[in-house]
């Protein structure tokens, strides 16, 4: 039987988080002996029963910056200890301070083979000022000395490679989604009235200042007044959000869900998914929407819409403020930040019911490219370091 080692910040309510659990959940189910290995107690998502997991402190992840940066060392030297208490040889971590205490874990000494997932765009982090500028340091001095990186797509392996020169094993994994599981979820009845006569845009993820959040409200002034966004996730963000949908008189318009177990009841029942993010890592809820059936307007962010719904453009190829829609195989793209743009992609579905009919179509087709039984192998090529990965 093969035993596998996970290491991650906490199984808080994000979407790596999201991610790993699946892993983890496909490879108990397929007989794998699982262990996890926890920076922090915060736990949103639940682990199977017979999955061992081991915390190594009692913080919940959130404290300060400054702290969790402090504490990196401290883990690492906890890590270490634990490595060679239990005699572990592989460790896969998810998730930047996870993969940062992994990697520095063997370089106090430990002898296990490192291998680190990471969920973003690294350079992210050239706009978040001085702690951006720490994490770049830890990723350019740091990621050189694992011996795999998983990137979760295309383009956050060549925005990375960009500035770092990685000599290390580089492998492409996208993101698994249990697709039978969300469509049956999607299927629950709701606490909400929808209205038959209103079109419902909806929105997922957390309400931060990164998501461009606000530009869907901005976008509302130029739709119909039966169009309307729900919101699905909380956030730093939603006070602002609620202020300026009552400043420009669209507050009956914009309905805050907040963080539900169940967010695909919701999706499944409005008419269009709206995405605005400024960067991603490899965006689980454009894929969880298609999985819905929802026809898909984006952001052409760094990275994965462009991966997911024009799949045969040029991974390089992004929209530029003033660029027009670009309407791909399997949903539209628009300019990052581009209110009027974002509202010309709305409308164009709107007005034309074939080309929405067609993307309700092909969403569930292309969801299924992603599903857990096809990207768990992949996984299980690496963890178990069979040499014909493709």
């Amino acid at each position: 039987m093969y035993k596998v080692t996970f290491l991650i910040n906490s199984f808080s309510s994000g979407g790596a988080e999201k991610v790993l659990n699946v892993i983890i959940n496909e490879l108990a189910r397929q007989g794998c002996e699982t262990e996890v290995i926890c920076l922090e107690k915060n736990n949103f998502y639940k682990l199977p029963k017979e999955v061992k997991v081991t915390y190594l402190s009692n913080l919940t992840g959130n404290e300060s910056g400054v702290k969790k940066m402090l504490y990196l060392p401290i883990f690492a030297w906890k890590l270490k200890n634990y490595i060679k208490k239990d005699n572990i040889d592989l460790i896969q971590s998810h998730i930047y301070r996870a993969n940062f205490v992994n990697i520095l874990a063997k370089i106090l000494g430990s002898k296990h083979k490192v291998q680190i997932v990471s969920n973003s765009v690294v350079s992210r982090y050239k706009k978040e000022g001085f702690s951006g500028k720490i994490n770049l340091l830890l990723v350019k001095y740091l990621y050189p000395k694992a011996d795999v990186v998983i990137w979760k797509s295309f383009g956050m392996k060549n925005d990375v490679n960009k500035f770092i020169n990685f000599q290390n094993k580089q492998y492409i994994i996208n993101n698994p989604y249990e697709i039978e599981k969300i469509k049956n979820l999607s299927n629950e009845k709701v606490d909400f009235g929808f209205d038959e006569s209103k079109i419902y845009l909806v929105s997922v993820g957390r309400l931060i200042k990164l998501k461009r959040n606000k530009d869907v409200v901005r976008a509302l002034k130029y739709l119909p007044q039966n169009v309307e966004i729900l919101f699905i996730g909380n956030g730093k963000e939603k006070e602002n959000i609620k202020n300026l949908s009552k400043a420009l008189g669209l507050k009956k318009r914009v309905h805050f869900i907040g963080q539900v177990e169940n967010p695909f009841k919701y999706i499944s029942k409005c008419d269009i998914f709206i995405h605005t993010s400024e960067t991603e890592g490899f965006p689980n809820v454009i894929v969880e929407a298609l999985a819905c059936g929802l026809p898909v307007v984006s952001s052409d962010c760094l990275s994965g819409p462009r991966e997911i719904l024009a799949p045969h453009s040029d991974i390089n190829k992004q929209l530029g403020f003033n660029d027009d829609i670009e309407i791909a195989k399997y949903g539209i793209l628009f300019p990052i930040g581009n209110v009027e743009k974002l509202s010309k992609a709305v409308n164009f579905l709107i007005e034309n019911k074939e080309l929405y009919n067609r993307y309700k179509y092909l969403s569930l087709q292309r969801a299924k490219v992603f599903s857990v039984d096809k990207i768990i192998e992949k996984y299980k090529r690496v963890l178990f370091e069979k040499d014909n990965f493709k």
